[in-house]
């Protein structure tokens, strides 16, 4: 057999922030040839999963049918737009690994149906359709970005409820067939949406998001989103740094949940993300906190991917799908918004070690050239 490679690739959908949502893309790329398998995972923001292990959705990558169908669809409760990605598997040689496949190459050809059902006391009580899409681009890289399909639909997706999605495949004369029950109602106890609220956030000083467990979760993260004015060359242009944090996994009768975003991280974040540049100023405008919850499904995504201790080297991959592979789960989020800096933060960015060459004003306003903290 010719050296070759499978490429499984997929996203959980919408993928960009302005859609609502998180972000998420994953590659997994299979050497064929030997029996290992390298994974290389890339996360933008939240959850995504790609794994197989009952055996309705077992697959030999080494077969001859190679055009394996790959979903991934993440409910949002708080969005009132649903997405959902479906690929398929292809099989190249390795020579072609210089030039990106063709986009037909991915997408299945024929008529293709998308449904989804919302299930109560053992009947159907609303179905919803998925319509092709290509409204939303993909980031640039090696996968081409035109044709960028994915599948939409309008819809509320209702807290707690069974939902079972249908994949029709009329070139395949194959359904594809997920479930998933949706997360329960998200409360964040902290931060609380007060409008004289500041946030202390420097070199000793952390701050504390808290919120209620939700029923049927698998795991936790908090995103913050940095927004400033920058302004170089007389023009002034608005600016957002998202700064995901570390997964949480749910604790057994708790009241509440916790996690700690580092005041000192925060300072080296800006440092690592922002240029210095001569002339250049930045206001700080505020921070903005998303409390996001996923399934269990994700639950068992993060830990699969995560890092393997001692001689095991590979781990299996979770899939929920029957008659692929992938994902189909649910998400919950609450956003707060335009939370505003304390002085001392502001301070801390303008005069800092880490942050003062990136022109940060101060709490006043200004920026004295000849001020500087000592951390």
């Amino acid at each position: 057999m010719p050296a070759s490679v499978v490429f499984l690739r997929g996203f959980l959908v919408p993928p960009t922030e302005k859609a609502g949502c998180v972000t998420v893309l994953v590659f997994l790329m299979f050497e064929v040839d030997s029996v290992k398998k390298t994974i290389l995972t890339g996360i933008q923001a939240l959850f995504f999963i790609a794994t197989i292990q009952s055996c309705s959705t077992d697959f030999d990558i080494n077969s001859d049918n190679l055009d394996t169908p790959i979903v991934y669809c993440i409910l949002n409760t708080a969005d009132s737009f649903q997405y959902l990605r479906l690929q398929k598997t292809y099989l190249i040689d390795q020579a072609a690994l210089e030039f990106p496949p063709h986009p037909d190459s991915m997408v299945f050809p024929g008529e293709v149906v998308v449904s989804l059902e919302r299930w109560q006391n053992n009947e159907v009580k609303e179905t919803i359709r998925f319509n092709p899409t290509t409204e939303i681009q993909k980031d640039t890289g090696f996968f081409p970005t035109d044709k960028h399909l994915l599948y939409k639909a309008s819809a509320r997706i209702l807290p707690k409820q069974l939902y079972r999605l249908y994949i029709y495949l009329g070139s395949k004369e194959k359904v594809l067939y997920a479930e998933t029950t949706t997360l329960g109602s998200l409360t964040v106890v902290d931060p609380m949406p007060l409008p004289i609220r500041k946030i202390s956030l420097y070199e000793g000083a952390n701050y504390t998001c808290r919120w209620q467990p939700v029923e049927k979760a698998g795991v936790y993260q908090v995103v913050v989103r940095f927004k400033y004015l920058e302004t170089l060359g007389g023009v002034t242009s608005e600016k957002t740094l998202i700064w995901p944090q570390g997964f949480s996994n749910p604790g057994s009768n708790i009241e509440y949940l916790s996690k700690d975003v580092s005041g000192a991280r925060f300072m080296h974040v800006l440092e690592e993300s922002l240029v210095s540049k001569a002339g250049i100023e930045r206001l700080a405008v505020g921070l903005d906190f998303q409390i996001l919850s996923g399934g269990v499904e994700l639950k068992y995504y993060v830990e699969s991917t995560a890092p393997s201790e001692g001689a095991l080297m590979e781990k299996p991959v979770y899939s929920n799908v029957t008659n692929g592979i992938g994902l189909f789960s649910s998400m919950a989020e609450v956003n707060i918004s335009n939370l505003f800096l304390s002085s001392v933060t502001l301070d801390s960015m303008a005069y800092g070690r880490y942050t003062r060459g990136l022109g940060f004003l101060d709490h006043t306003g200004d920026r004295d050239s000849t001020n500087e903290l000592k951390y």
